[in-house]
């Protein structure tokens, strides 16, 4: 039975345009992903990055909903978020877990029919009537870190036979980014922390309390303060040398940590003082942590050896900023800062192991100030 050479040409020429028409969309396909790898690469910073896979990445896979799940099992990167941006780690379509459960920590890809069943199916916000979807694991050097999820209304859109080449490809480099991006935010942190306690030192503290004081003036909320003294902290390194006086900074930095919540500001200002940053907190809800971290540290004797504890006590001073006051941000938060470091002086003054603030300044002191600047003396 011989074939009509035209109707052999007709289907030649249409599988020719049929192979063309996928090797222009393949094209099209791995122009898209370098455009987006650029993107990828070219982010600065770790909110940087994952917006850009949250938000640019959905539109560009034509997709109806997508989530970023990582596993965060020390709170890294929710501290950076909440260090980065005033919306903390709060990121629409980000999962943060401490622990990968097994199903989670699967090293293949799931394509194929929408199971809400399926433990790895972790979508914020749940998706609406969606037919199919696609769970990529992200691994680094072997090991997984959490997944891409995606989801769409189109049953065809993610099936068991399609190949997963070019996102497998975005899902490597976005966890080399990822790595790259944590690795800079640590390396900045070493210039903003203090190497004996671990806390963030006084140049952070001061560029943060100006970031907080804007946030004042744009939410209007309260802002709160306190500066905190070890009492008596040179007669500890002269009796027990330096040594046991940096197992005492230690151990009140520990103390003064537990009594704060997660988005609170702790800091080492320099030798023995500290300083608490209290965003949406009142002066009065500022001084009942004050002192419940002042009786906390009264109760808890440092274990300077086996045998030995010292007894240490700390000393707070207490002071709030508010919308209402004038200035700039600057001004406003070296305004509170002055005002805790003020108040903090008057509980040294009324003798130590105190918490003092506007609403409770000590009457005695206050009238020794007031009569030493009449009559001209030095108050130092």
């Amino acid at each position: 039975m011989s074939i009509d050479p035209h109707a052999e040409i007709k289907i030649l020429r249409k599988q020719l345009q049929s192979l063309m028409d996928e090797a222009r969309l393949n094209e099209k396909k791995w122009r898209r992903l370098d455009q987006f790898e650029k993107q990828l690469i070219g982010t600065r910073t770790l909110p940087e990055l994952i917006q850009v896979i949250l938000d640019d990445y959905k539109t560009a896979c034509e997709t109806d909903a997508i989530t970023l799940v990582l596993c965060d099992p020390e709170h890294e990167i929710r501290r950076i978020l909440e260090r980065s941006q005033a919306g903390g780690a709060e990121m629409p379509g980000l999962v943060l877990l401490e622990k990968l459960d097994a199903d989670d920590a699967r090293r293949y890809p799931y394509l194929g029919p929408f199971d809400a069943e399926l433990p790895r199916a972790i979508f914020d916000p749940w998706p609406a009537d969606c037919r199919s979807m696609i769970l990529l694991p992200l691994m680094r050097q072997g090991e997984p870190i959490g997944s891409l999820n995606m989801a769409s209304s189109r049953a065809e859109r993610f099936t068991a036979d399609s190949s997963t080449d070019f996102i497998e490809r975005l899902a490597n480099i976005f966890s080399i980014c990822l790595e790259n991006s944590l690795n800079h935010e640590r390396l900045k942190l070493v210039g903003l922390t203090d190497p004996l306690t671990g806390i963030f030192n006084r140049r952070y503290l001061e560029t943060r309390c100006q970031e907080e004081a804007e946030n004042v003036r744009r939410h209007h909320t309260p802002l709160s303060c306190m500066f905190l003294d070890i009492d008596r902290f040179k007669r500890i390194n002269d009796s027990h040398g330096h040594g046991t006086g940096d197992r005492v900074l230690c151990h009140v930095t520990g103390l003064i940590k537990a009594q704060l919540r997660s988005n609170d500001v702790l800091s080492r200002y320099g030798g023995e003082e500290f300083v608490v940053l209290l965003p949406h907190t009142g002066l009065r809800h500022a001084c009942e942590i004050a002192e419940r971290i002042r009786r906390t540290v009264d109760a808890q004797p440092c274990r300077i050896d086996a045998d030995n504890e010292l007894k240490v006590t700390i000393s707070i001073g207490v002071a709030q900023v508010t919308d209402q006051q004038e200035g700039d941000d600057r001004t406003l938060a070296q305004r509170l800062l002055a005002a805790a470091d003020e108040a903090l002086y008057l509980a040294k003054e009324s003798g130590r192991n105190k918490v003092v603030s506007d609403d409770n300044r000590p009457v005695s002191v206050t009238a020794k100030r007031s009569l030493i600047k009449l009559l001209g003396f030095n108050s130092a």
